[in-house]
């Protein structure tokens, strides 16, 4: 994978191999190689919002370290799920209309509107 790295980015071989150790996955290690090339409409395009939160940096701390944590129960509880549920396939399909059987008539009594006036 470090060879794909090198060729990837064009650097060398340790580099490669430390972005690699870094990152994990080759295409988050190309990725933090490569830099970006400044372009004159860059001066045009403004910095991203900030919004305050009014929390210091120790609850922003905790706050970014509870999103992790919930991103990752997220995760397993989606692989879990995804392998207790049942493909369609598997599911009793429904009988056919000419399958069901005869529905028996009943008959209701309808009392008449003279009967109810009395």
């Amino acid at each position: 994978m470090a060879e794909l790295v090198m060729e990837l980015a064009g650097v060398d071989r340790k580099t490669a191999e430390d972005a690699l150790a870094q990152h994990k996955e080759v295409w988050l290690a190309v990725d933090s190689l490569i830099q970006k090339p400044s372009v004159s409409g860059d001066k045009h395009i403004p910095p991203k919002p900030k919004v305050h939160t009014g929390l210091t940096s120790e609850q922003q701390m905790i706050c970014d370290r509870g999103r992790w944590l919930q991103d990752q129960i997220n995760v397993v509880f989606s692989v879990a799920h995804s392998k207790t549920r049942t493909p369609l396939d598997d599911l009793p399909q429904a009988p056919e209309v000419s399958q069901l059987p005869e529905e028996q008539q009943v008959s209701v009594p309808v009392e008449s509107a003279a009967t109810n006036e009395s």
